[in-house]
């Protein structure tokens, strides 16, 4: 608050835009007018627009994408990496509006992550079933995953714009999963799954790598999924033993 009593107009702005978008007004995924058109919508300076638009930024409730413009933010994930789930279900049991959009299934070469996940010699064949996942119709992440060539011939039978891949795995091929080894990195996303999720090339994402084990220890599919930074966050439940220093 300013020294006289008054709210800065900044805090005002900032107010106003906060309201809006809580009330559903500014649903997640919108973009907001450019700044020269809220600035002169609120008959502020451009100084004072956007110092308005830090606090909401800080607040995590829009997120500026360099090229594109400022959006209202999505819903930010908590991934408790601690438990095995599915990404997807997780989201549904959050009461989340949750999409999976279909877009490509074929038979490729294994890079060496890939082989190296699946036990599978350089170059081996594997399927590649990709999804973009979205949230109330923001993308929150692009998936890829990889199948030995001997289990993807089966599951390349299916209807995977219907039919969920571990649907497919469990109910079709018998194979249920009992284990997995995730690792979560800090990556930039490259050019193509920039396009995806609607990011500018470059952003800071997490990438999950996560092989998957069905019950007599075989590796049944490597999965490779990016998640932009400003929608995931990653909780751990922790219990201490002892005396806390």
């Amino acid at each position: 608050m300013s020294v006289n009593g008054r709210v800065p107009r900044y805090q005002q702005i900032a107010d106003a835009l906060r309201e809006r978008i809580r009330a559903g007004e500014l649903a997640p995924g919108a973009r907001l007018d450019n700044q020269r058109q809220l600035a002169r919508s609120f008959g502020v300076t451009l100084m004072t627009l956007r110092q308005a638009l830090e606090v909401l930024e800080r607040e995590r409730l829009i997120v500026r994408r360099h090229g594109l413009g400022t959006f209202v933010a999505g819903p930010s994930i908590d991934y408790d990496i601690l438990h095995l789930q599915r990404f997807a279900g997780d989201l549904q049991a959050q009461g989340e509006r949750v999409e999976t959009r279909f877009l490509a299934c074929r038979f490729t070469l294994a890079d060496r992550r890939a082989a190296a996940a699946l036990g599978l010699g350089p170059r081996a064949r594997v399927l590649v079933v990709e999804r973009l996942r979205l949230v109330d119709g923001l993308p929150v992440s692009l998936q890829r995953s990889f199948l030995p060539a001997k289990i993807g011939d089966e599951v390349v039978r299916a209807d995977l714009a219907a039919t969920p891949l571990h649907h497919v795995l469990e109910f079709k091929l018998g194979l249920v999963i009992q284990r997995a080894r995730e690792t979560v990195s800090a990556v930039r996303l490259g050019r193509r799954e920039a396009r995806e999720l609607g990011c500018r090339q470059g952003a800071p994402a997490f990438e999950s790598e996560r092989v998957s084990f069905s019950g007599g220890g075989a590796p049944v599919v490597f999965d490779r999924v990016f998640i932009p930074g400003d929608r995931f966050r990653i909780t751990r439940e922790l219990q201490y033993e002892g005396a806390i220093a």
